[in-house]
Parts: C-alpha cells; sequence; structure tokens
C-alpha cells in the first residue's frame, strides 16, 4: 500500500543559526503518474542540494501523492543564499527534467521567519493562499 502523504521530515544543515532567516517554500502540481514520479525523485535529490549549499539552513519536502501535489520547504541565512542555489547547475537541472514533462503549475512564495524550525501545518496555510502559475525554466512567472 502506498501512503498518500510522503514527508521527508525537516533537517538542519551544520551550520550556525541567525535569529532571523527566509523561509521559502514551493508547490508544484502533477497530473500523471510518470510526473508526479518525477517529482518526487527530482525533490529528494534536490533536498541533498540544497542542504550542501551555502547559507541553506534547513529543508523539508511533502508529497501528496494521490493529489499529484508536491511541496519543499526551505530555510536560508539571507536571500542571495536563496538565489545563488536557485542558478546553480544542480536546480537549473532539476528544473529542465521537471519542465520536459510539459507545463507545470506551482507557488514560489518567501517571507522573514524566526529561525525556529517551521511546521509544515503553518507553511501549507500561507502557501495555499497563493494562486499558482506556470512554472519556466528560465524563470517564474504568474499570470
Amino acid at each position: 500500500m502506498v501512503p498518500t502523504i510522503f514527508t521527508l521530515p525537516w533537517r538542519w544543515a551544520r551550520r550556525p543559526r541567525a535569529e532571523r532567516a527566509l523561509l521559502f517554500a514551493s508547490r508544484f502540481d502533477a497530473v500523471g503518474i510518470k510526473d508526479r514520479w518525477r517529482l518526487l525523485v527530482g525533490g529528494m535529490r534536490l533536498r541533498r542540494y540544497v542542504m550542501q549549499s551555502p547559507g541553506a539552513l534547513g529543508v523539508s519536502l511533502r508529497a501528496h501523492l494521490v493529489a499529484g501535489r508536491f511541496y519543499t520547504l526551505s530555510m536560508w541565512s539571507d536571500e542571495a543564499s536563496l538565489l545563488a542555489f536557485a542558478r546553480s547547475e544542480e536546480h537549473r537541472t532539476a528544473i529542465r527534467s521537471i519542465t520536459e514533462l510539459g507545463p507545470v503549475h506551482g507557488v514560489l512564495i518567501s517571507r522573514e521567519v524566526q529561525s525556529g524550525r517551521p511546521r509544515w501545518r503553518e507553511t501549507l496555510k500561507w502557501v495555499s493562499g497563493a494562486e499558482p502559475g506556470p512554472y519556466r525554466r528560465e524563470g517564474v512567472s504568474f499570470p
């Protein structure tokens, strides 16, 4: 039996944490089984890269497999670190893999937080308030 919700728990990077940090959340929606599998595997792979990236403080991944909805949650010391990761070859390769499937809709959102461990329940509330839009290889745009 396949679980309907799969979560890789929050994992802290081994570096000092600041009092304030940038919390970044994303949501991607997948239609078919192949798309769901690619998003799950890609998310797990990217989680490793996040943990190795300068300025990354922590990361988690949640997949609602039946609904085809995937969330990532990461914490960064600053916006420059987050943007450097977004421009990295590892991230670009993952996004290329996702966009090869066709249009992928998602939400990308960030906000300042205290540097304590974020909770999925709270994160899902503020992420669900944003409308998904098309995720493009060269950047993000929302209609």
